[in-house]
């Protein structure tokens, strides 16, 4: 069905002013059937606009069956599209378009987070409004955030996404469709920390060394994190982030940054459970993994190698859209009463 001609209204307005028909096609430069069935239109329906029930009768977009589509969601969010249009024999194309555009419903993927209590979402919101207060003065950009993380040498794939092309199975089984993983795998423990404008080098901890109290004042932070904040800002303040990990928020620890850095979060100000507002949980950390373990390692040492050379990879412009994110975030928890934001 040809769509109707952008040049219609202005057509008909020249017309009902009385300008004749040739005059109109010279003025807008249309052709003269464009003209004529315009204005011919127009004396019929008294209207510009297209006929009611203009073009072909649908025939599976149906009322009926949006309305099945419907139901079956409702017993059933987590049905796959695919499996209803298999199940009620429609095109899967056909059946996105009921769901997407008649029902206006969304995929969202399903994902895993911890349980938040009353009172923990209450601390969320509590402290969320605060912080965001902080960052209207640009307090955000001179932040560092930190964290650890643990890495594996084995790949990482998404079974949904990971597919191999092939003949057969058994030709798909020699290129690869069989990822092997061990139960325990070697695996080596980081610290890392980002502001808008840099990182720290990355910190390896030692193979069976237990991140206590101790640990985290002699090798994070006295080691590590301030000698490269001090040579970073140069004299400039900063404020230093950490989560609430029982070696961050212990009494020694909390004493330390108070008595040896610029300004700190403390334990008491920062929102509990809320890995989806610290930039290394929310973007960092899923960057460099989705890199680094595209791919197995043969050892430890080459697991290292590959950690290091991603994460000196990352783009200044990188770093300071996810910074930029932290008040966007903010805002989001906010909203939500301290809930857990939306996430496609």
């Amino acid at each position: 069905m040809a769509p109707p001609s952008p040049h219609r209204s202005s057509i008909l307005n020249l017309f009902k002013a009385g300008v004749p028909p040739v005059d109109i096609i010279k003025r807008l430069g249309v052709p003269s059937r464009t003209v004529y069935d315009s204005i011919s239109r127009f004396k019929k329906l008294g209207t510009f606009l297209d006929r009611c029930g203009r073009g072909r009768k649908p025939t599976v977009v149906t009322p009926d069956r949006i309305k099945a589509v419907k139901e079956r969601i409702r017993r059933n969010p987590h049905r796959s599209i695919r499996k209803m249009a298999k199940g009620m024999k429609i095109r899967s194309r056909s059946m996105g378009r009921i769901v997407k555009d008649k029902l206006k419903l969304t995929c969202y993927r399903v994902r895993k987070a911890a349980i938040l209590s009353e009172a923990t979402t209450k601390k969320r919101l509590e402290r969320s409004k605060k912080l965001l207060q902080r960052t209207r003065n640009g307090e955000h950009l001179v932040t560092v955030f930190s964290d650890e993380k643990l890495f594996t040498v084995q790949a990482e794939f998404n079974p949904q996404n990971h597919r191999v092309l092939a003949e057969t199975s058994e030709e798909a089984f020699a290129n690869g469709r069989t990822i092997h993983q061990a139960s325990h795998p070697a695996s080596v423990m980081v610290f890392g920390a980002v502001c808008a404008d840099g990182k720290s080098p990355l910190l390896f901890v030692d193979q069976g060394v237990k991140i206590n109290k101790e640990v985290y004042i002699s090798q994070i932070l006295e080691k590590t994190l301030l000698p490269w904040a001090q040579k970073h800002f140069n004299g400039r303040r900063w404020v230093f982030q950490q989560d609430g990990a029982p070696a961050h928020t212990a009494k020694l620890s909390q004493q330390w940054c108070e008595t040896h850095l610029p300004a700190f979060i403390p334990k008491d100000e920062w929102p509990p459970s809320s890995p989806d507002l610290n930039p290394l949980d929310y973007s960092i950390w899923g960057v460099l993994q989705n890199k680094v373990n595209a791919n197995p390692h043969s050892s430890i040492e080459a697991l290292k190698k590959t950690l290091v050379k991603e994460w000196d990879a990352l783009s200044p412009d990188y770093l300071r859209a996810t910074i930029d994110a932290y008040p966007r975030r903010l805002r989001a928890v906010i909203e939500k009463r301290g809930g857990r934001m939306e996430q496609d």
